[in-house]
């Protein structure tokens, strides 16, 4: 709770009543100063983020109707939508890798030689176990 501070006037003389009103003034100043310290102080220490968080906020915006969709899902499945999101990345990341493995599986097929039997594959593994224990980095 607020305290009042009572300043009374003696006389009526014009310097006195500057030097109330300039005291008045310094007044008002120090509460907005103290009020404003203690309300940054409270907003700091009580609702700062100075813990580390382990996760980060995005906002995403859908078009209404998939934003009905994506709150339905998630009430069928009994979840939040970040869970929902969480899951739904973590797939297309997994697809993602998947879709890049097989286009490299394919490449490779592709530019290595064909009709390669055993013996030639193990005369080209001799070949590079010699060449390189003669360099040295076998």
């Amino acid at each position: 709770m607020r305290k009042k501070l009572h300043i009374r006037r003696k006389g009526s003389s014009t310097g006195q009543g500057l030097r109330y009103k300039k005291i008045r003034k310094r007044v008002a100043v120090s509460r907005e100063r103290l009020y404003d310290k203690v309300v940054s102080k409270w907003h700091n220490g009580c609702m700062s983020t100075s813990r580390s968080r382990t996760s980060r906020v995005f906002t995403i915006s859908f078009p209404e109707d998939l934003a009905e969709q994506v709150e339905q899902v998630a009430k069928q499945e009994s979840r939040n939508v970040s869970e929902l999101f969480r899951e739904a990345f973590r797939a297309y990341r997994f697809e993602r890798i998947r879709r890049r493995l097989s286009t490299a599986r394919k490449t490779a097929a592709l530019s290595a030689p064909k009709g390669r039997a055993a013996d030639d594959i193990e005369r080209l593994v001799d070949e590079i176990r010699s060449e390189l224990s003669r360099t040295g980095q076998a």
